[in-house]
């Protein structure tokens, strides 16, 4: 089944929420309620609602592309990871300057997610135009993952190709499963 995590700022309604959910039959996932958001909360509810799901794909914009890496960690029924502009901050980062509460960025900065292997293929999606998310974070992620990525010439909401999201989503999602 696909689920897709949404980022910090916006909610499973989301543009991206509806039109994957409309193209692809994803299941949009509420992670948190109200503003109020601790990691370790958040992923217990996403993993509340793939129970029971033995073939789970992940798909997490931003903040929700960290989400899904860090459940995937322990996760073994997560299969396969699609990533759109990941928020996962190297080790060495300073997160001081981060827009986000203090508690949360320590919580995000995990450096397992740069040591230990995930047993998921991993698809990303970054822009080359991010004004939010460093390139370099979503290289070295990537590098220490083996993912695969894909480059749009975008910002981080993806302003100009959201419309072929769904057509790179499934043209992914679809080589995946052949190749297993």
């Amino acid at each position: 089944m696909l689920y897709y995590i949404h980022g910090y700022e916006s909610s499973p309604n989301s543009a991206k929420g509806k039109l994957l959910k409309e193209k692809l039959g994803v299941i949009p996932i509420r992670y948190r309620e109200g503003n109020r958001v601790v990691i370790s909360e958040c992923l217990k509810r996403i993993e509340e609602t793939i129970d029971g799901d033995d073939d789970v794909t992940l798909i997490g914009s931003s903040f929700g592309g960290l989400l899904a890496a860090k459940l995937a960690l322990k996760n073994h029924s997560i299969k396969r990871l699609i990533l759109i502009n990941p928020a996962i901050i190297p080790p060495d980062e300073n997160i001081d300057v981060l827009p986000v509460p203090k508690e949360v960025a320590k919580d995000m900065q995990d450096d397992g997610l740069f040591t230990r292997k995930i047993d998921a293929d991993i698809f990303i999606i970054m822009s080359t135009e991010d004004e939010l998310i460093p390139k370099s974070w979503v290289l070295e992620f990537s590098m220490a993952q083996e993912a695969t990525v894909k480059f749009l010439h975008d910002d981080h909401r993806l302003t100009r190709n959201i419309g072929k999201l769904p057509d790179i989503i499934s043209t992914t999602t679809y080589r995946n499963v052949m190749m297993l």
